[in-house]
């Protein structure tokens, strides 16, 4: 498994000791001194790669501030399995320069953990209320359930939908998708989903939301404080099965920060 890859164990070395590199086929990763994993890439040769690598003078504007590193991972010359490792561990890893093209002139990197925030202090702005945690789930990783007030057609997806369009600008590995929308003539309200540190967060409109708020709780996610439901809101959402995931199986009001910070 890709997951059982541990990147800060493979051979490194700093981005301006590339020319110590060595001569093979790999998979090699540009990360910074956060241990944040900013590109990835393929190569059947890897020092001659990067003689002439097309993102050099941007990370080396990068390097500046926030040393970088690369390490690779030694694998066959077989250019459609380098193509196949490359994908996979850019979809696990999200790195933010795999998102942009070069000519894009990125003046900095948004860490994940600002990029939720900042998601989630626009989303407080909405009303947006935490259903709950479940921790245990079938086919998901660990899920936060949030939904957005509507109410008959009117409803703030159009606002969420353009404050993560917004969010997603940002050169960061958190990235929020749209999953799921309903057509125009049902309100076009979408669903969206994040994933951040094995934890998925999801987002769906939740008919007369409003009249929850005035006896809902406070709780944070990332340190950002937003409404939640209570305990007894949540079982009586979950006994009409109204605006929750049917597939939930162990869903519970929230009482702890699950991303502290």
């Amino acid at each position: 498994m890709l997951e059982n890859i541990k990147i800060s164990e493979l051979p490194s070395v700093y981005l301006l000791d590339k020319d110590r590199l060595p001569n093979c086929a790999a998979i090699y990763f540009v990360f910074d001194s956060k241990d944040q994993i900013i590109y990835v890439g393929r190569t059947i040769n890897l020092v001659e790669r990067w003689k002439a690598h097309h993102r050099f003078n941007q990370l080396k504007r990068f390097n500046r501030k926030n040393t970088l590193s690369i390490s690779w991972l030694t694998s066959s010359s077989d250019i459609e399995n380098l193509s196949n490792f490359e994908n996979e561990f850019i979809k696990l890893y999200k790195p933010p320069l795999n998102w942009s093209k070069v000519v894009v002139p990125i003046k900095k990197i948004t860490p994940a953990e600002t990029a939720l925030q900042q998601s989630l202090q626009q989303l407080a702005k909405f009303n947006v209320m935490i259903v709950g945690f479940d921790p245990i789930s079938d086919e998901e990783p660990p899920t936060i359930y949030l939904v957005y007030p509507v109410y008959r057609m009117k409803g703030l997806s159009g606002s969420i939908r353009t404050a993560f369009k917004n969010i997603n600008k940002n050169a960061s590995s958190l990235k929020w998708k749209e999953y799921k929308t309903y057509p125009k003539s049902s309100g076009k309200f979408g669903f969206w989903e994040t994933q951040y540190n094995g934890l998925r967060i999801d987002l769906s409109p939740f008919d007369s939301l409003v009249y929850f708020m005035e006896h809902s709780n406070r709780q944070t996610i990332a340190g950002i404080e937003l409404m939640a439901f209570s305990r007894e809101q949540l079982e009586l959402i979950l006994d009409k099965k109204e605006g929750v995931d049917e597939n939930t199986s162990s869903l519970e009001a929230l009482e702890d920060d699950p991303i502290p910070v």
